[in-house]
């Protein structure tokens, strides 16, 4: 806030006084009052503005809330009612897989036990056969629907549920179920949708009602005078069918011009039946309208209030400048000792800037304080979604048998779908290679619960990538101390284990080059069954000249095409070794004095030929030195083998250069 300067009242002698002259300048101007006024209208007007959009959206969130309570009723009921009739046809197939369908008296006695009423019938029907294998006491003769119901479960293999239709002038609706995926048998109940759909719909309190149709329109249950509907067809079914969704609501005219809003849930399992809850459309605002009525009544009466506690502060605020100017008229004046003019030092105002100061340097301390943790914040957030990127888990379960029951991230972590993980599908996606070491440290833990499991494998994802994971987890034990669950972590180590390959390769390999380094002959050098073989030590001819005078990366690019010639030069059971600056090795197995001169020469005349570096042609040459691997064990100490190729190698460059010395005893002991 910008400092002012101090202001002193000073009191000045007496003055006639000039009130008329003040009228007249006066003449024309509006009074502070006024322009309170116009002040308040200012901020009352945004204010009634906002008030407006505030209830038109309280308004239409009042009317989406109620017809979201209409569609969350039918959801509700179309979900238990679905649930009723899958709990129906659970207990018939499992009626089924006892076997128990020996005589209609067992059909009779489940359908007593299950609560159907007369009009019920179960057949075992044999798709394909005219008369069915077995049947209750009450079943019809005639069986068209029940036989191509029949059918189509045998054929899906899932309980199948008929549209309503009139056997014997009664209206029923039939479910057909296979008691075993391996039988040709198929279990129809048919019964009255009283009956079969027990969940019926009751009229509720406000009064919405509601009903339960099949796929074409025709009542199955209603919660109100339900005898007088079952079996016609609602009406405005063409609309309900023309809003294509499961669910969804839509606005009709009734018969008697009133009008009426529809909401509608379809059950995902059966042939396309609906549930339907109708209210009428001026309840329905009705409900939403009275809270937006009381909002908008709540809202005036609050601007009243608002309006007059205003009025009553403008007053407060008028008063003492009224004073000052009455005051003014009489003759006191005021001065300031600058030059800006008059002004009026008033201690309540003084006092309210120093408070205004002292509030914003609060505020201001306090603002940098959230910045500071608004970026802590940020910083611990950027941590999180970096950590998350870099090592993405996923929560699995398993039940006792190692079939996924819940797999969380799944998807995120191998781009397939969470569901298809479930059960055994999880095991589909191990590198064949890993399965093994899977089996075998999983079965650790199936004999001992105690026994966590820590395994790392590779998992395929859905690009078709392997990536390595770590697999983490435990028993969940029951009473009886017997694995319930499993329960764990999958963690993405991908990352970790490419590293570890990539030192494992550094640590092996020259970074040059790439050929293998001299640590790869710490071991002894064997050659199969004991045959001969050979190691060349290699020596560049003129390779310092090269790097003198065009430069060490010339150098470095003249190493890598020597050891690309090397590696066409030698076949695949042979090693090539950088034994670092321009030096070489090369282990030929199967090999005998002649083949190692042959390569020997081979190499001189390939090495030895021009090279194009950086528009440079290079020319150098080589120098080789043979010791011959002839002990009778097939064996023989890398570091004698390494002596006596630099011996020969030696006497090679004695000899001129660009040529090949084998190592005799004559070398060992200093002869020519």
């Amino acid at each position: 806030m910008p400092s002012r300067r101090p202001l002193t009242l000073l009191t000045a002698p007496a003055m006639p006084s000039n009130g008329h002259a003040l009228d007249g300048a006066a003449v024309g101007a509006r009074s502070l009052s006024t322009y309170l006024v116009l002040l308040m209208l200012a901020a009352a007007l945004p204010i009634l503005a906002a008030g407006i959009y505030t209830v038109q959206h309280v308004a239409q969130s009042y009317r989406d809330s109620s017809l979201n309570r209409m569609l969350d009723i039918t959801s509700n009921l179309g979900q238990a009612a679905e649930a009723d009739l899958l709990s129906r046809a659970t207990m018939l197939q499992a009626f089924g897989a006892e076997g128990n369908l020996r005589n209609p008296e067992a059909l009779d006695k489940w359908l007593h036990l299950t609560g159907m009423g007369a009009h019920s019938s179960l057949v075992v029907i044999t798709p394909g056969q005219a008369e069915p294998d077995m049947a209750s006491s009450h079943a019809p003769t005639a069986l068209a629907t029940q036989q191509a119901l029949a059918a189509e479960a045998l054929q899906g293999g899932e309980p199948r549920f008929s549209q309503l239709f009139f056997q014997n002038g009664t209206p029923v609706i039939a479910m057909a179920v296979r008691p075993r995926p391996t039988s040709r048998q198929v279990l129809v109940l048919t019964s009255p949708p009283a009956d079969m759909v027990s969940t019926a719909p009751s009229q509720s309190s406000d009064g919405v009602l509601i009903a339960i149709t099949d796929g074409q329109g025709q009542i199955l249950a209603r919660s109100a005078h339900a005898e007088r509907f079952i079996g016609t067809t609602v009406p405005d079914w063409e609309r309900l069918q023309a809003v294509d969704a499961h669910r969804g609501s839509f606005e009709a005219q009734r018969a008697d011009g009133g009008q009426v809003v529809f909401s509608f849930y379809q059950l995902p399992k059966t042939p396309g039946w609906v549930v339907v809850a109708g209210e009428p459309l001026e309840a329905f605002n009705a409900r939403w309208q009275r809270p937006v009525i009381d909002i908008v009544l709540a809202s005036l009466l609050a601007l009243a209030i608002a309006g007059l506690l205003c009025a009553w502060v403008s007053r407060q605020l008028l008063r003492p400048i009224r004073q000052l100017t009455i005051c003014s008229r009489t003759g006191a004046s005021y001065a300031s000792s600058s030059d800006d003019g008059p002004v009026v030092k008033v201690r309540e105002f003084e006092m309210l800037r120093q408070s205004l100061a002292q509030s914003r340097a609060q505020l201001e301390s306090t603002l940098a304080a959230q910045q500071q943790v608004a970026a802590a914040l940020a910083a611990s957030e950027q941590r999180a979604r970096t950590l998350a990127h870099a090592g993405t888990s996923v929560q699995w379960s398993l039940d006792a048998r190692g079939r996924a029951l819940s797999i969380v991230g799944w998807q995120a972590l191998g781009g397939v779908p969470d569901a298809q993980a479930l059960q055994l599908g999880w095991l589909r996606h191990v590198h064949p290679d890993d399965a093994a070491q899977l089996q075998s440290q999983t079965e650790p833990c199936l004999r001992d619960p105690n026994h966590s499991l820590d395994v790392e494998l590779r998992l395929r994802t859905g690009d078709g990538a392997w990536r390595w994971m770590r697999a983490r987890g435990a028993a969940i034990l029951d009473a009886q101390q017997r694995v319930s669950e499993w329960l764990g972590v999958l963690e993405d180590v991908d990352d970790r284990k490419r590293a570890q390959a990539e030192v494992a390769y550094l640590a092996l390999h020259d970074p040059l080059t790439g050929l293998p380094n001299r640590s790869l002959l710490q071991k002894p050098i064997c050659t199969p069954d004991g045959t001969t073989g050979a190691l060349l030590y290699l020596d560049l001819d003129r390779f310092k000249q090269v790097n003198d005078t065009l430069g060490h990366a010339t150098g470095d690019a003249l190493l890598c095409a020597v050891a690309q010639r090397l590696r066409e030069l030698l076949r695949d059971s042979d090693l090539v070794v950088r034994m670092g600056g321009d030096e070489f090795c090369i282990v030929q197995k199967a090999s005998s004095a002649q083949a190692a001169a042959s390569l020997a020469q081979r190499v001189i005349d390939r090495l030895s030929a021009d090279y194009e570096i950086d528009g440079h042609r290079v020319r150098i040459g080589v120098s080789v030195g043979i010791s011959l691997l002839t002990q009778p064990s097939g064996t023989e100490g890398p570091d004698s083998l390494l002596r006596k190729a630099d011996m020969a190698l030696y006497q090679a460059k004695q000899q001129g250069r660009g040529r090949y010395a084998f190592y005799t005893e004559a070398l060992a002991s200093g002869g020519p």
